[in-house]
């Protein structure tokens, strides 16, 4: 690959300090890198292209200073000579990219080539993807530990060995479900990497840690439970009575916070035998229409005469408030008992105990879904309702209630 590449001070008949470039031609164009480092006009040596014998710039001696620009120079001749193991052609636009983002970083942000990819990979998926800002943070996140872990790590490093030490490294501050989550994401970078015809480690597609999964308790209501919240005796339309009726709404219906807080009464449509719900839902774009229960219709009856703001039925208040009204709202009902699930840390089993009365938005959600599938609703019908593309989706809601294991034994004893 032709390429010409010169060593020079920027042109200049003057004494005073001017800049030292990497002057480099290819492809008909010309780009030029410049080095940080500066001189006057007499401690440049113009034959050999570099400080001259002797010289010091900044109290810095002239053979440091030559080896900085031998560095970069060799950088460039890397640059081209390798070009033929990647999948994008060499281009001047990318080598200053290169150039610039090694070069010109201070010593505690100087990083190879691997972190300088991590952080492309992150900027051209999220581009292409529309990755949101969790997700951004979650991969920005991810490097800034791998690059805590292993700061000169390369794709020739990801052995089997160096993936354990990520793991335990990793597991220092995530337990096993977000691990697991933040592993497939390194997968993904490294499988980005691999396409661009970077040599990874033979070790590293066969590496597939075995970590016991968090089981997390599925946070419902029994029925007499829902029913103790409904029988409440509140002000009428206090910010916490509001909060009551919109959840019991939510254990009716299987509406998502973001839903309920933003339906409309255009949302509700009267029929022959009752009132339909007919709403895209916010998370998945999801078109659902299905009846309202009578409890679902009493609250909305009660709502039905008031016209708020955007036309809203209720008029809730931000996500944060209202599950902190729904804790007290399960302390009120005198909610008993304790969620009781399990998270790991790596192969440490930690016991997750959260009492029933710690109520959310998702509490109404998980408990329309696992109460329907107690009674015996059809799983393919409660997905829809829900808006979970497949059934097994909804797996984690559906809890073993002891109502519902009752029938199992109430059947052998028959």
């Amino acid at each position: 690959m032709k390429y010409n590449r010169t060593t020079c001070r920027h042109i200049s008949s003057k004494e005073e300090s001017c800049p030292v470039l990497i002057r480099v031609s290819f492809g008909g164009k010309r780009v030029n890198l410049y080095t940080g480092i500066s001189c006057e006009k007499s401690k440049w040596d113009n034959k050999r292209n570099c400080i001259k014998h002797g010289s010091k710039v900044k109290g810095m001696a002239y053979t440091a200073l030559n080896e900085l620009l031998r560095q970069q120079e060799d950088f460039v001749d890397d640059y081209f000579n390798s070009a033929a193991f990647r999948s994008q052609p060499a281009s001047l636009a990318d080598l200053k990219e290169r150039h610039n983002y090694k070069f010109k970083r201070s010593q505690g942000e100087l990083s190879d080539e691997f972190f300088y990819l991590f952080d492309k990979f992150i900027k051209e998926q999220s581009s292409q993807r529309g990755w949101n800002k969790s997700m951004n943070e979650a991969f920005a996140r991810l490097m800034a530990l791998v690059k805590e872990y292993k700061p000169n790590i390369t794709f020739a490093d990801l052995s089997a060995s160096t993936m354990d030490g990520l793991k335990v490294h990793l597991s220092q501050t995530m337990l096993n479900d977000t691990l697991i989550k933040r592993l497939s994401y390194f997968k993904q970078f490294i499988k980005w990497a691999q396409s661009k015809n970077y040599r990874i480690h033979e070790e590293y597609f066969g590496y597939s840690p075995k970590l016991p999964k968090n089981k997390i308790a599925v946070k419902y209501l029994e029925k007499s439970e829902v029913e103790a919240i409904y029988n409440l005796t509140l002000e009428p339309f206090s910010t916490i009575d509001i909060v009551r009726d919109a959840f019991i709404f939510q254990c009716f219906t299987a509406l998502r916070y973001s839903d309920v807080s933003a339906l409309k009464h255009d949302n509700i449509i009267k029929t022959d035998d009752g009132y339909d719900i007919d709403i895209l839902t916010e998370k998945d774009d999801d078109r659902v229409r299905y009846p309202l229960s009578k409890i679902a219709i009493e609250i909305y009856e009660k709502y039905m005469p008031y016209k708020y703001p955007k036309g809203v039925v209720f008029p809730l208040i931000s996500n944060q408030k209202y599950n902190n009204h729904l804790k007290e709202i399960g302390k009120l009902a005198d909610l008993q008992g304790e969620w009781i699930g399990y998270h790991y840390r790596l192969n440490e089993k930690i016991v997750v105990k959260t009492p029933k009365s710690d109520l959310s938005s998702h509490t109404a959600r998980r408990t329309f879904i696992t109460l329907a599938a107690q009674m015996g609703a059809s799983l393919d019908l409660i997905s829809q309702i829900t808006s979970h593309s497949e059934v097994a989706a909804m797996k984690p809601y559906i809890a073993k209630t002891r109502a519902g294991v009752k029938q199992v034994i109430d059947a052998l004893d028959k």
